[in-house]
């Protein structure tokens, strides 16, 4: 965080800041000036696009999370990313969970305002091999599908799709006859699959929770339908798996 340069500073220390997310999202956060004075005016047109940062030229003002150009700005959260991008050129360096490739235009401005950036990721290849719980018995249930064949639904721990997503979701997989494992975490939506969980129970898995790694590094799995998180998407990366993604930030 922010204050952890101010720390540094009066203790004669280094500061090495660490982003566990994307390098877009810091960069992103290092522009939220320039970003606001060059839409300023032009927030209802959501089409305006970030051309003049390097590596956003594709991403759109209505794209961009709240609290950059739109949302309550004064937000304790959104203050504090602010600062963030602002205190972020101070840092010894800057250490990320991300690699050099994934993009290299954003990575190579980076690099032009940090003293030193260090792509550390993905974590999931560097961590030693771990055990991991399978209540649900997963793992099993892939080994018995032909390599490529199971597409994998989560959407993370946060938010779950709205209810037409959700039934369209379901009657994609139920039509197309595709194997499926599906991590579905809100309870309280069940009762939107009712009738198709009990017509799709030997063609798909729907559970509570996956070992996601595990999953997604089993040979059964031929693709993600993910959030979009960071964690999601370098994980799928690790582990070769195509995905099809619907963000929610």
């Amino acid at each position: 965080f922010w204050f952890g340069a101010h720390m540094a500073a009066e203790m004669g220390v280094p500061w090495v800041a660490f982003w566990t997310a994307a390098p877009c999202s810091i960069s992103l956060h290092m522009y939220t000036d320039v970003v606001r004075s060059t839409l300023k005016g032009k927030e209802e047109n959501g089409d305006e696009t970030l051309n003049f940062i390097p590596g956003m030229s594709a991403i759109r003002a209505k794209d961009l999370p709240a609290g950059i150009v739109h949302g309550k700005l004064e937000a304790p959260f959104n203050i504090m990313v602010h600062k963030m991008g602002q205190t972020l050129p101070r840092a010894t360096a800057l250490a990320i969970n991300s690699f050099e490739e994934i993009n290299p235009a954003i990575t190579n401005d980076l690099k032009s305002k940090q003293k030193m950036v260090l792509n550390i990721g993905p974590f999931d290849l560097a961590w030693p091999p771990k055990s991991f719980s399978d209540e649900s018995g997963c793992i099993p249930w892939l080994d018995s599908h032909e390599k490529a064949s199971v597409a994998y639904l989560s959407f993370g721990s946060l938010l779950t799709p709205p209810p037409n997503e959700l039934i369209a979701l379901a009657e994609a997989l139920e039509t197309q006859r595709v194997p499926f494992l599906w991590s579905f975490r809100d309870s309280s939506k069940l009762q939107l699959l009712e009738g198709f969980l009990e017509r799709t129970s030997t063609l798909g898995k729907v559970v509570p929770w996956t070992p996601q790694l595990q999953v997604l590094e089993h040979p059964s799995v031929g693709v993600f339908i993910t959030h979009a998180g960071w964690n999601s998407v370098s994980e799928s990366i690790a582990g070769g798996v195509p995905m099809i993604c619907r963000p929610f930030f």
